[in-house]
């Protein structure tokens, strides 16, 4: 049940990405984190990466970069034409491929002295999150699980006892 919690919470905040509502990312993460905290069996497992936001703060700082107030701006629309007839893939070839050809170009063409200094995309590890649930909590699946360690150190604990009985019982014996 807390594995079922945390992937509604985690949908919830996958829909706020889709959206662009920063406000409600905000409050789906912070909820999200407070769940995972809160409950066993909830972990992430590789964490979530907010895939649309990032997307659309790469695609806002190479706008900027191929902007008119930018000196290099027939530069990077340059690049950005050449690149984008070569990398029609996939979101993942788009991210990786299509950034580096147009540094690739712009290093190329621009005669200045760093032609990536405008360019500032945004860093991918802030679009990942990851949090940690707790071993043991105070939920039902908590006590299911205290209950369980219970039940087995008694049956342990019978199990020696059997054992140092039947020992001593041999003993006795034996030597009558």
């Amino acid at each position: 049940m807390n594995n079922l919690g945390m992937v509604e919470r985690r949908t919830a905040v996958l829909q706020a990405d889709e959206k662009g509502d920063k406000e409600a990312i905000h409050s789906s993460l912070i909820e999200l984190q407070r769940y995972i905290s809160h409950h066993m069996n909830t972990g992430l497992n590789g964490g979530l990466y907010l895939s649309h936001s990032y997307e659309r703060d790469r695609a806002t700082a190479l706008e900027a970069a191929g902007s008119a107030s930018n000196p290099n701006s027939a530069v990077y629309q340059q690049a950005s034409v050449e690149c984008r007839s070569r990398f029609q893939g996939g979101v993942a070839s788009f991210r990786n491929d299509y950034v580096q050809c147009v540094v690739e170009k712009v290093s190329a063409l621009s005669s200045a002295q760093d032609p990536t200094a405008g360019i500032h995309l945004p860093v991918v590890s802030n679009y990942r999150y990851d949090f940690a649930s707790p071993v043991w909590a105070l939920d039902l699946a908590g006590f299911v699980v205290a209950l369980g360690a219970l039940i087995i150190a008694v049956i342990v604990a019978r199990l020696v006892g059997i054992l140092v009985l039947h020992l001593l019982l041999r003993r006795r014996y034996n030597s009558v």
